[in-house]
């Protein structure tokens, strides 16, 4: 029997009515059903599932929200930068020191970065921060200041030009 052939009432008797439905004891009709033969009553149709059942988002989708909350916390990986500029956002963590702040970064055994070198630069006249990380650090680190001083908005000559 194919899905699109409707059941027959497995009961072979002269009277059928109603739909033929599947119980436990096979395909019956409205008249040899299980509640009818027990002199019951059809049942009534039930509640069913709740009304936003299917587009009530999900929690899993909710935790992986991200927003500079989460990344100013820890509880979400960013970058460095991301992480520092989420802080401010937020206004957490701690006035960076002006300077210049490299970090070697570390490799395991085999070579590989377990923590990516990166560096940092706030300027002391305009506590404007710029970031690097990975290959870029060793020319960051030696070229920051001379390159900064051209465009920082706290010095004059890199204002008027």
């Amino acid at each position: 029997m194919n899905s699109r052939e409707p059941h027959q009432c497995e009961i072979p008797a002269a009277e059928h009515t109603g739909r033929v439905r599947l119980y436990v004891s096979g395909w019956r009709c409205s008249t040899h059903s299980p509640w009818a033969e027990k002199g019951m009553p059809e049942p009534r149709p039930g509640p069913g599932l709740p009304a936003g059942a299917w587009s009530t988002p999900s929690p899993i989708s909710d935790s992986r929200v991200h927003d500079a909350r989460a990344i100013a916390s820890g509880k979400r990986r960013s970058n460095p930068a991301a992480y520092r500029a989420a802080q401010a956002a937020v206004g957490r963590g701690p006035e960076p020191s002006p300077g210049l702040r490299v970090d070697p970064g570390q490799e395991d055994a085999r070579g590989r970065w377990v923590r990516v070198p990166n560096a940092d630069y706030v300027c002391p006249a305009c506590r404007e921060t710029e970031s690097a990380s990975g290959d870029q650090v060793a020319h960051f680190a030696a070229h920051i200041e001379a390159e900064h001083g051209t465009r920082c908005s706290a010095n004059q000559q890199g204002a008027s030009s």
